[in-house]
């Protein structure tokens, strides 16, 4: 496994880059990331290609053995482009056009924006395609924009419609468009809304133009993959993609990638009232959660960009933990990432990112402190290569963990409480999971799930149809342990609720009904008695009945309704499979689900490791990595008179321990 990073050679002297690649040599790090913001630098001029600069880099690359990732330059258009073709720039709601001078100033449907693209990437792929050097290719970069409102844009979204309606009667039915006399007579009098946020718009048409949204930016992806893939052979193709970001759905490429990467910046400093140093290590659930979804397409994945120290956008730019940076890298390759790269390699001594720091100091020579844990890992990561066995079997169970971008799209647009947070939710049950030691497959409803799931948790999937019903009755009739948490089975694919009691879909899966919700206003706090404790809840919680034979784990001790069941668990007959279903109406802290899932897994026999608070341990290939997420010392979950490979059986703040299996 290789570690890397990026370099901008446009950004320095020229004569400055053979003493650049030899740090980088120096440093043990094998791949160089570059061009993805050099557009102008290729073309400076429409049709006026100039790449001998970047050959003679990827040159300096190959001399010195270091990979070569070149990626297309269109996150950052050129100023003749804008000029030449304003319908190239993303417009708002009041008509106000994006300005030169930035990144993602583009829309992705503009037609003149295609076709300067497809030049520049024909022109890379035939002077690079078949280098040797060169290993792969990064198409744009964190693809992303608020929801344009060119012509263009609102001609493509109609497009979109028309083909999956085929009649504006059907759509009508679908948005509900009879609320408000809101119907259309034709496609044509259609607009992309301004934002997801429908204020008192119609919430259903905000659903389907997040979904056009992230179908507009996959062709923008398949445009250049399908140039790309004729000329470069068996290399792979990418696009980083940001934690959860609204804009694309990475499923929705599947066509066109053969990796899946992401960028990481876990140590934001973000957050109050912190009584300990843990926010300088990153929260180990999201970006477990990140990974472990990058993961899930195609089995491939790399971690495109990793957090090298202090950065310039967060506002309040804490310094890392030590050895914080070393943990990202390990959490990573426990994961099963294929590379890590890193945003970059020295520091900027100018623009919007000046602050942002790199693997060398403003002096382009210094290592810097996340330099100098890149180092680390580079030479560790060999080491753990060196011991790895190819043969090596898992030895974690395994659970499954459902993400829908649907669901992410339509609680930000009608969340009905302020604070549902769709994420903060998947987050919860990830942890849930990791902490009892087992391993977390993501599953997309639409794609085939792995066998072997010991577990399958459901997050907050309201909207849903049969197929999906049917998989997950199929789930628990195979003897699986299936769980429900709040806002399950309410609405169908176009966010309109079942004229039916809430949740009847799984009605007779849970054993039971939801017959009312609850939330509360901000520092005001409901109490849950589960298993002899008592759990606090604020954003969300459902008043459960419980059939006979279906049994109330969990009841609200507070509140007008305390006594109410608020945790259902079913056992499902021998002849039904004996499969369970546990129902969690309750959405409040982490400690919930992890409380739910310990003794989830107790019930149905699963040997536990329990970690402690922000620990991690994932096995990959033969050997176990536990990961410490904590400012406190840990003692690793490791048998007595274990040999480790890198680390010991204390685990100290930021520490990182590796044993053979």
């Amino acid at each position: 496994m290789k570690i890397g990073t990026y370099y901008y050679p446009e950004q320095w002297p020229r004569e400055q880059w053979k003493r650049d690649f030899d740090k980088i040599a120096a440093m043990g790090l094998r791949i160089v990331h570059m061009a993805e913001f050099a557009w102008f630098d290729m073309e400076p001029s429409p049709g006026d290609i100039r790449l001998d600069w970047l050959s003679e880099c990827v040159e300096l690359a190959a001399e010195r053995g270091i990979d070569v990732i070149l990626c297309t330059p269109t996150a950052a258009p050129p100023v003749w482009l804008s000029d030449q073709y304003p319908e190239v720039l993303g417009r708002d709601v009041n008509g106000a056009v994006d300005r030169h001078g930035g990144r993602r100033h583009y829309t992705p449907t503009s037609m003149r924006m295609q076709e300067a693209s497809l030049r520049i990437v024909t022109a890379m792929a035939e002077r690079f395609g078949d280098h040797p050097a060169v290993v792969g290719w990064q198409i744009d970069n964190e693809l992303g924009h608020a929801f344009d409102q060119s012509d263009q844009t609102h001609k493509g979204f109609q497009a979109w419609l028309q083909k999956k309606y085929s009649t504006i009667e059907n759509l009508n039915q679908a948005w509900a468009n009879q609320f408000w006399n809101q119907q259309y007579q034709s496609f044509e009098q259609i607009r992309m809304p301004a934002s997801r946020d429908p204020a008192y718009r119609n919430p259903h048409e905000n659903l389907d133009a997040s979904r056009y949204w992230s179908y507009a930016w996959a062709q923008f992806v398949k445009l250049q993959a399908d140039v790309l893939k004729p000329k470069i052979g068996n290399r792979w193709i990418t696009t980083n993609f940001m934690n959860l970001h609204l804009d694309c759905d990475p499923g929705d490429m599947r066509d066109s990638l053969s990796l899946w990467s992401w960028d990481t910046y876990p140590i934001t400093g973000w957050g109050s009232n912190h009584t300990d140093e843990n926010f300088r290590l990153g929260d180990p659930a999201s970006i477990g959660l990140m990974h472990d979804l990058m993961n899930s397409y195609n089995g491939r994945w790399a971690l495109m960009e990793v957090q090298p120290g202090q950065v310039n956008w967060t506002g309040v730019p804490c310094l890392p933990y030590p050895g914080a940076i070393r943990l990202l890298l390990w959490s990573a390759i426990a994961h099963n990432c294929e590379f890590i790269t890193v945003y970059r390699f020295r520091q900027p001594r100018f623009g919007i990112e000046m602050w942002h720091d790199g693997l060398v100091n403003l002096d382009g020579v210094t290592p810097s402190p996340g330099g100098l844990q890149f180092k680390q890992v580079a030479q560790e990561s060999k080491l753990f290569a060196d011991a790895v066995s190819t043969s090596a079997t898992t030895a974690q169970p395994k659970a499954g963990l459902i993400v829908d971008f649907n669901q992410l799209w339509w609680t930000a647009t009608l969340p009905q409480a302020k604070r549902w947070n769709q994420s903060e939710l998947i987050c919860q049950w990830h942890q849930a999971l990791s902490r009892m030691g087992l391993k977390v497959e993501i599953l997309h409803p639409d794609q085939p799930w792995p066998d072997g799931l010991e577990i399958v948790v459901a997050p907050g999937m309201q909207l849903v149809d049969q197929p999906l019903i049917d998989k997950l009755d199929a789930y628990v009739k195979a003897g699986g342990n299936l769980v429900f948490t709040p806002r399950t089975a309410l609405q169908d694919k176009t966010g309109q609720f079942f004229e039916a009691h809430k949740a009847s879909l799984i009605r007779d899966l849970i054993g039971g009904d939801v017959e009312a919700y609850d939330a509360l206003p901000e520092q005001t706090f409901g109490t849950v008695e589960f298993d002899g404790k008592t759990f606090k809840w604020s954003i969300w919680a459902e008043l459960m009945f419980a059939d006979e034979g279906t049994k109330p784990w969990g009841r609200f001790t507070n509140m007008f309704y305390a006594g109410a069941t608020a945790i259902t668990h079913k056992k499902h007959t021998a002849g039904d499979g004996g499969g369970t279903v546990t129902y969690c109406g309750v959405f409040g802290d982490r400690d919930l689900p992890e409380a739910i899932i310990e003794k989830l897994c107790k019930q149905i026999g699963l040997k536990l490791t329990h970690l402690p608070d922000r620990v991690r341990l994932l096995e990959r290939d033969g050997h176990m990595i536990c990961m410490n997420f904590s400012d406190k010392p840990v003692t690793v979950p490791a048998p007595r008179n274990t040999k480790f490979l890198i680390g010991s059986s204390k685990l100290d703040p930021a520490g990182v321990a590796v044993w053979k299996v």
